[in-house]
C-alpha cells in the first residue's frame, strides 16, 4: 500500500513540474517580440529518495519520490552582456564628438552651397577694386557692403557656436537627470529582487530583464563597473565611484562652472567632480577612458568659452637679435612662454571640438581684421616712464607695463586677480602686464605699485593716410570694436596732438578685436569720405590700397600646432575646415566600428537569450506530452488503488 502512495506522488510530481514547464514555455511565446526580455529555462531535478527496508549491507534500497523543478532560469551570458556595455559605452562617447563636428560644419556651410569661403573671396575682390581707384565710391562702397557681409557672416557662425555650446549645456543637463533617473530605476527593482527572492522560492526573472534593460541604458552614459550582490542585488560603480549601493544612489548634480554659464557634473555626496580637467586631458583609448556619452558631450563642449586670445603663436627668431645676450635672453623667455600657452592649449582646449573652433576662427577674423586696420592706421611703439592722459586729465591705460626687482612674489590687477611674476636669480621679481597692477586685491585701485616703464601704440602720423572729407580725417579704421573709440586724442608735453590706441571702452574694461565685440565702423559706413586712403597731398594712395590686397598674401598664423610653418588667410580656413573634414572622417570610422561591435554583441546576447517560436512550440508539446503521461498515470495507479481497496473489502 505504502508504495502504491508513493507512486501516486511521483505522477502528481510529474504533473506539477511539467505544468511549470508549459507555464514558463507559454511566459516565452507571450514575451517572443518583448525588448529586453530574457528566454527563460525550466530545469528539473530529483525529489527525495525514500529506503525501501532496511538489511545488513552497506547499500540501503531506495525509491524515488519523483520530480520538482530545479529553477526556472535566465539564459543569459553575463561575459557578452559586459562586452556590449563596454562597447555601448565608447560608442556614446565617441558618438557624441562625431554629432558636435557635423554641427561645426555645418555652422561653415562648406556642403551646403553658401560657404564661408565666398565671404572670404568677396572681401578679397573688393579690395581688388579698390587698388584700381581708391577714391572711387563705387569701390569703397562695394568694400563697406563685403566687409560688412564678411562681419556679419563671422558673427552669425560665432553665434552659432556659443548657441550649440549652450544646447550642449543643456543636453548635459538633461543627461544627468536620465542617469539619476537610471540609478534609482535600478535601486528600486534591486530592493524588489531581493525581496522577492528572499525566501529563496522563486527568481524575479522579468524584473531582472528590466534591471539589466536600465543598466544597458545606463551603460551607454557613463563607463560602468558592477557586480551582483549575495542577494541578488547589483552595486554599480561609475567613472570609478560608487553609483547604485545596497542602501542609496549616490545621485549626481550639475555646479557651474567659475565666471561662465556653463554645468560640470558633481558628485555632491562625495563633494567632487565626475570629471576633473586633467581626467578630460588624459582621455583616451590607450587608457580606455573613452567611455559614455556624458564625458564625450563635455569634452566636446569645453568647460569655457575662448577666443583668439588663448591661441599661442611661436616668436620668431628672426624678429630677435640673438647674437646679443639680452636679445638671446628676451628669445628664450617669450619662447618659454609660448611653450607654456601651447601646453594649456594642448590640453584644455584642443580636445574640444567647439573651443577650438571657437578659438581658430576667431583667430582668422581678428588676423584679418587686425591686419587691414594695421594698414589703415600704421601705428608705432612708445615706451615712457610715465602714462599719458586725455584732455581731461585723466590717465590713459597702456598697452603694457613693466615692473622690475619687485619683492612680492604675486601682485593683483584692478579686478583683485592674482598675477605671477618671474622671478630672477637675485630673488626678486619681474612683471609684464597689459594693465597696472596693485599689492593687494582690494580691487578699489589703492596699493598701485611703481611701474619702470609703459608702452603705447600711436598713431604714425609720418605714415598715415587721410580721408577725403574737409578735414583731412585720420585714424578711422575699418572695422570698430564695440562701444570703443581706436583712439584717445590727446597732447603731448610739446602741444602736439597725438592718437593714442584705446584698450578700454566705454565701460572701462578691456575691449579686444574678437568676435562677440566686432562691427564696421560706422563712421566710414556713413561717410566713406573718411576711409584713409589719401596721402599726404591729397593724391588717391594706390600703395596703401595694394597693401590691403598684399595682406592677403602674408603668412600670419597656423592652424595645426604640428606645424610649424604659417599660412594666408585662405590656406589656414582650407586648413580649418580640411581639418574637421579629417576629424569628422575619423570619428564617422570610429563611431561605425563601434556600431558593429555594438551590434556584434547584441546579436550574440538575442542568439542566446532570445524566444524561437519554433523551438518554444517543439518544447510546449514535449512538455503537453509529459504531462498527459503524468497525468495518465496517476489516473492507472488511482485506478489499481481503488481495485485493491475494493478487493481487500470483499474479502
Amino acid at each position: 500500500m505504502a508504495n502504491g502512495m508513493s507512486g501516486l506522488y511521483v505522477g502528481m510530481t510529474g504533473v506539477r513540474s511539467n505544468q511549470i514547464a508549459l507555464n514558463a514555455t507559454a511566459h516565452n511565446l507571450a514575451n517572443i517580440n518583448t525588448e529586453g526580455y530574457t528566454r527563460q529555462q525550466v530545469t528539473f531535478e530529483d525529489t527525495v529518495y525514500m529506503p525501501v527496508m532496511t538489511n545488513d549491507k552497506v547499500t540501503t534500497p531506495v525509491s524515488g519520490l519523483g520530480v520538482s523543478i530545479s529553477e526556472v532560469r535566465r539564459i543569459r551570458d553575463t561575459f557578452i552582456d559586459a562586452s556590449y556595455r563596454s562597447e555601448n559605452s565608447r560608442l556614446g562617447f565617441y558618438d557624441a564628438q562625431y554629432q558636435a563636428v557635423n554641427e561645426i560644419e555645418d555652422l561653415f556651410g562648406e556642403m551646403q552651397g553658401v560657404t564661408y569661403q565666398s565671404y572670404l573671396t568677396d572681401l578679397y575682390n573688393s579690395l581688388n577694386e579698390l587698388t584700381k581707384n581708391p577714391t572711387s565710391t563705387v569701390a569703397r562702397s562695394s568694400l563697406i557692403q563685403t566687409a560688412t557681409a564678411f562681419i556679419d557672416k563671422s558673427e552669425a557662425i560665432y553665434e552659432g557656436l556659443i548657441t550649440y555650446q549652450t544646447t550642449l549645456n543643456t543636453e548635459v543637463r538633461n543627461m544627468v537627470t536620465t542617469i539619476n533617473d537610471l540609478g534609482q530605476t535600478i535601486y528600486s527593482y534591486n530592493k524588489k529582487i531581493t525581496a522577492i527572492e528572499a525566501a529563496g522560492v522563486e527568481h524575479a526573472n522579468d524584473l531582472r530583464d528590466e534591471r539589466d534593460k536600465a543598466i544597458d541604458e545606463l551603460s551607454k552614459y557613463m563607463d560602468l563597473d558592477y557586480y551582483e550582490g549575495p542577494n541578488g542585488e547589483i552595486i554599480i560603480n561609475a567613472e570609478g565611484v560608487p553609483f547604485v549601493s545596497l542602501n542609496e544612489v549616490a545621485e549626481m548634480s550639475t555646479e557651474y562652472v567659475t565666471g561662465t554659464s556653463l554645468v560640470i557634473p558633481t558628485w555632491p555626496c562625495y563633494d567632487r567632480e565626475v570629471f576633473t580637467a586633467s581626467s578630460l586631458a588624459k582621455t583616451s583609448n590607450e587608457t580606455d577612458t573613452d567611455k559614455g556619452q556624458l564625458k564625450g558631450l563635455i569634452l566636446s563642449r569645453g568647460n569655457m568659452v575662448v577666443d583668439y586670445t588663448y591661441v599661442a603663436e611661436m616668436p620668431s627668431s628672426s624678429d630677435y637679435d640673438l647674437t646679443t645676450t639680452e636679445g638671446l635672453a628676451e628669445y628664450n623667455e617669450d619662447y618659454a612662454e609660448y611653450e607654456e600657452k601651447q601646453e594649456y592649449y594642448n590640453t584644455y582646449i584642443l580636445p574640444s571640438q567647439v573651443l577650438t573652433a571657437m578659438a581658430g576662427f576667431d583667430y582668422l577674423v581678428n588676423g584679418i581684421v587686425t591686419a587691414l586696420n594695421d594698414i589703415l592706421c600704421p601705428e608705432k611703439e612708445v615706451t615712457l616712464t610715465s602714462e599719458y592722459t586725455d584732455s581731461d586729465g585723466n590717465l590713459v591705460q597702456a598697452d603694457k607695463y613693466i615692473y622690475t626687482n619687485i619683492s612680492s612674489a604675486v601682485l593683483y590687477n584692478r579686478f583683485g586677480e592674482e598675477v605671477a611674476g618671474t622671478q630672477n636669480s637675485n630673488g626678486s621679481y619681474d612683471y609684464e602686464s597689459e594693465e597696472k597692477l596693485y599689492s593687494n586685491s582690494n580691487g578699489d585701485g589703492t596699493g598701485a605699485v611703481a611701474f619702470d616703464s609703459v608702452t603705447y601704440s600711436l598713431l604714425d602720423l609720418d605714415k598715415t593716410d587721410y580721408g577725403m572729407d574737409d578735414d583731412r580725417t585720420v585714424g578711422q579704421e575699418l572695422f570698430s570694436r564695440a562701444n570703443t573709440e581706436r583712439y584717445v586724442v590727446t597732447t603731448d608735453s610739446n602741444g602736439d596732438t597725438i592718437y593714442i590706441r584705446n584698450n578700454l571702452n566705454d565701460q572701462k574694461y578691456e575691449s579686444y578685436y574678437r568676435l562677440g565685440n566686432l562691427s564696421i565702423n560706422s563712421a566710414v559706413a556713413q561717410d566713406l569720405a573718411l576711409l584713409p586712403l589719401s596721402t599726404v597731398t591729397d593724391k588717391e594712395d594706390f600703395e596703401r590700397a595694394n597693401e590691403l590686397v598684399d595682406a592677403w598674401d602674408v603668412k600670419f598664423g597656423t592652424f595645426n600646432i604640428e606645424e610649424y610653418s604659417k599660412s594666408t588667410f585662405n590656406s589656414y580656413y582650407n586648413n580649418f575646415v580640411g581639418k574637421y573634414a579629417t576629424w569628422g572622417d575619423v570619428l564617422n570610422s570610429y563611431v561605425a566600428n563601434q556600431e558593429n561591435m555594438v551590434n556584434g554583441y547584441d546579436n550574440q546576447r538575442t542568439e542566446t537569450t532570445g524566444v524561437s517560436s519554433d523551438e518554444e512550440l517543439q518544447k510546449m508539446i514535449k512538455f503537453q506530452h509529459a504531462y498527459n503521461a503524468s497525468s495518465r498515470y496517476v489516473n492507472v495507479v488511482s485506478e489499481m488503488l481503488e481495485h485493491l481497496v475494493t478487493s481487500l473489502g470483499a474479502i
